[in-house]
């Protein structure tokens, strides 16, 4: 009860939606920070945006730990498998135009979501890919 209350008044009442790749010029990423494939998390995303002419601001996110972003960015995009309190603050505060996740938050606040199946967490490069194929596919 006290958690709805807070995200109520502290989430962004911003609208989001689906966004063409074409229209995209900043993505801000969550990379999660305890995962084995951080590294080559990393590499990918900044390589696939490089190569899009995509400016990229990377966040790596710790189990535990605080998640300081800029509130402002054109999309955010988080590929922590997990939620936490501390996340969801982040994802809701965002002002981001589209919200891209792992797993959908009560509201429906992100656009775009793919999970994973129960009882399963597939690495983080593989969401990453899975996403941006998505993305490409919108017309």
């Amino acid at each position: 009860m006290i958690s709805e209350l807070f995200y109520r008044i502290f989430g962004s009442r911003r609208p989001t939606s689906l966004m063409l790749l074409k229209d995209i010029s900043q993505v801000t990423v969550l990379i999660d920070a305890d995962a084995p494939d951080r590294a080559e998390a990393e590499c990918l995303v900044k390589e696939y945006f490089a190569a899009r002419g995509i400016q990229l601001i990377l966040f790596p996110v710790f189990s535990g730990k605080t998640i300081k972003i800029q509130r402002d960015t054109q999309v955010l995009l988080s590929l922590v498998p997990r939620n936490s309190w501390r996340l969801e603050y982040v994802i809701r505060r965002s002002h981001a135009a589209f919200k891209i996740g792992r797993f959908q938050l009560d509201g429906q606040v992100l656009d775009l979501v793919v999970s994973d199946p129960a009882g399963k967490v597939y690495p983080q490069t593989d969401v990453f890919r899975k996403m941006m194929e998505i993305e490409e596919g919108l017309k």
